[in-house]
């Protein structure tokens, strides 16, 4: 395009040669109109590398990545932008300087019209109520030819499902397992061009272009110097670096955080403040720990670093957490301890099942529920303190947790070491527990309550208990005998089960308990369940009772 306001200029040049006439005037408005078009095209190259760099800084945010350096470019002494260097992502530079170019001034004259500003498109991006982020023009989505928002980012085709099983017969087989989702299509970079004097978008690489607005600025009509127009938006708005993290916010008032690391690389505070948006932690390799879900549901935040320096990991958020949710760290397997800020209200279900290194936990006094199966199979937890603020603490909460010796907190017994929920003992952990004697607040001894409590020889079942629950005493392999009060009207599948020395079961209640599957099986081979000497065969024939009746027999209570 410069080249042909060249040509023009050369045209004129010749036509107005062999005239006497004053030619500055045209001269200036066409040297005028060039370079108001070479200004144009700079910030057509800016605005595109512009483009490119906010789709690196989202991929960044989103993939852990943080910022090593940020080195300001300058232009006659101005900043006009930053070069910026990540941890693991290409570097890229981003210019903040240059604004919308205003309209021309109309040549001198008498009550003339003022030019009318150049539009400048206003590129951006927003993460929509899916948690990926689109692109927007002018503050609206980026649509392509048939109405769908346009993604900044690829995202993964999801794995695919297991095959149901096979239809019984001799066993059916079951069905393979589904093959993986295909991987979802990389995020598309919109890029930009001014052709003819109007702005154009291209989302296919160039492969078509659409119209947007006037580029150029129009003349004014010959009158008085029109008024100078507004600036135009610049892309990024602001960029503020901090102490530790470096804020971007666009034109549209979109912001996104990035995490910025010292000149060793790594966030290195230890400090831990309300309303945080960090969590730190421990990993028994000193590797990064990843969660489960990086979800925003899952965390009420986005996950934008994950740093481990020192012998300590961060994870940090673009916002204030307030969850741990479900699942969010099951089966990290390496994570050896955690700190969650207090913020957190909530700790989800199955939030830490399976975390078997896991040592020790630091539940926040902003917490109010945890989840069922929350720190199930966390088998190295030693100790767990639960702040009065929780009010709600599901089933299973602490299963098979065989290390745990004791707990704090308005739940925990006297000796604090069972935990006791509405009545009902939730979790007894101990392995080397050797005899302990359930209090009378307890009404119903929960789910997997002594689960492999190996050493245990006796337990002393209060009146108060009117329940067991499945697998209560699972695996309890030292224990010998056991009283069951006649307040009991119900007992779990498994409550017994392989309690290999158990030689003695005395049931007190006339009227047999709703039983469970299995629940007095692999006990020791002389072992005999006595029952009151009247109900003996009613116990014989009730449900589940029936399984053992060559063992049940009359006793005088």
């Amino acid at each position: 395009m410069r080249k042909l306001f060249t040509n023009i200029l050369l045209i004129v040049a010749l036509v107005l040669s062999s005239c006497a006439y004053d030619d500055t005037a045209v001269w200036n408005k066409l040297e005028n109109h060039e370079s108001r078009i070479s200004a144009l095209e700079e910030l057509c190259r800016e605005m595109n590398t512009n483009i490119s760099a906010l789709q690196s800084l989202v991929d960044a945010m989103q993939g852990g990545d943080y910022i090593t350096s940020i080195v300001p470019v300058t232009k006659d002494g101005n900043t006009i932008g930053y070069t910026i260097t990540f941890a693991e992502n290409e570097p890229i530079t981003i210019y903040h300087g240059t604004n919308g170019k205003d309209g021309a001034n109309g040549a001198d004259g008498q009550n003339g019209a003022n030019g009318k500003d150049g539009y400048t498109p206003v590129i951006g991006v927003k993460q929509d109520s899916d948690g990926i982020y689109y692109w927007t023009l002018d503050g609206e989505w980026l649509l392509d030819d048939s109405g769908n928002k346009i993604k900044a980012v690829g995202t993964d085709g999801k794995d695919g499902q297991d095959g149901a099983n096979g239809a019984d017969g001799t066993n059916g087989n079951d069905g393979a397992n589904g093959t993986d989702g295909k991987d979802g299509v990389d995020g598309i970079t919109p890029q930009l061009k001014i052709e003819e004097g109007y702005w154009y978008v291209s989302y296919d690489n160039g492969a078509s272009w659409t119209q947007l607005g006037k580029a150029t600025g129009e003349d004014g009509q010959d009158g008085a110097n029109g008024a100078d127009g507004k600036d135009g938006d610049s892309f990024f708005a602001d960029v503020v670096v901090g102490e530790d993290s470096v804020t971007f916010t666009l034109a549209d008032g979109t912001v996104i955080i990035l995490p910025l690391a010292g000149a060793e690389g790594g966030d290195d505070s230890g400090d831990i403040v309300a309303g945080s948006n960090k969590i730190y932690y421990t990993t028994a390799d000193n590797k990064k720990m990843f969660p489960t879900s990086t979800e925003p549901s899952v965390f009420g935040a986005i996950l934008i670093s994950n740093e481990y320096k020192d012998g300590q990991g961060i994870l940090t958020f673009d916002d204030t957490i307030t969850s741990i949710g479900n699942s969010a760290f099951r089966d990290c397997t390496a994570l050896t301890s955690i700190t969650i800020p207090d913020s957190v209200t909530s700790i989800g279900n199955s939030a830490f099942r399976d975390c078997d290194s896991l040592t020790s936990v630091i539940i926040p006094d902003s917490v109010t529920t945890i989840g069922g199966s929350a720190f199930e199979n966390c088998d190295s937890l030693t100790s767990v303190t639960i702040p009065d603020s929780v009010t709600e603490i599901g089933d299973g909460a602490f299963f098979y947790c065989y290390s745990l010796e004791s707990f704090y907190g308005k739940f925990a017994s006297e000796d604090n070491r069972c935990l006791i929920v509405d009545g009902k003992l939730i979790a007894f952990a101990p392995a080397g527990l050797i005899e302990y004697t359930i209090p009378d607040s307890v009404t119903k001894i929960g789910d997997s309550a002594f689960l492999y409590c190996t050493s245990l020889t006796s337990v002393t079942i209060p009146d108060s208990v009117t329940e067991i629950g499945g697998y209560a005493f699972n695996g309890c392999d030292s224990l010998t005998s056991v009283t069951i009060p006649d307040s009991v009207t119900s007992i779990g599948k498994q409550a017994f089960y392989h309690c290999d020395s158990l030689v003695s079961v005395y049931c007190k209640a006339t009227t047999p308990p709703a039983g469970g599957l299995y629940m007095f099986s692999s006990n020791a081979s002389e072992r005999k369940i006595y029952v009151p000497t009247a109900s003996v065969e009613a116990y014989k024939s009730a449900e589940y009772w029936s399984d053992y009746a060559d063992y049940i027999e009359g006793h005088k209570f």
